[in-house]
């Protein structure tokens, strides 16, 4: 599946009002270019992914402590 259907599909997704219910994965999507560890990432698919979440009512919890949830223990790109 490709980045749009993926994204159509997951702003279309339907949960009974009266179920809680928890998303979590690595979408290999951003949010926003802060959530980068440099500078880039595309804007358009910044947009889909949150209308995407919006859809669907989702809430992001924040990070606590680590502003990245992983890293592969190499040195900071250069500024």
């Amino acid at each position: 599946m490709g980045k749009i259907a993926f994204l159509d599909w997951l702003g279309n997704f339907q949960m009974p009002d009266d179920v809680e219910w928890l998303l979590l994965g690595d979408f290999n999507l951003i949010r926003r270019p802060e959530n980068r560890n440099r500078p880039g990432g595309n804007a358009l698919d910044m947009l889909r992914f949150n209308d995407a979440l919006s859809a669907i009512g989702v809430v992001e919890i924040p990070l606590q402590g680590k502003k990245f949830t992983w890293t592969n223990k190499q040195p900071p790109p250069p500024c």
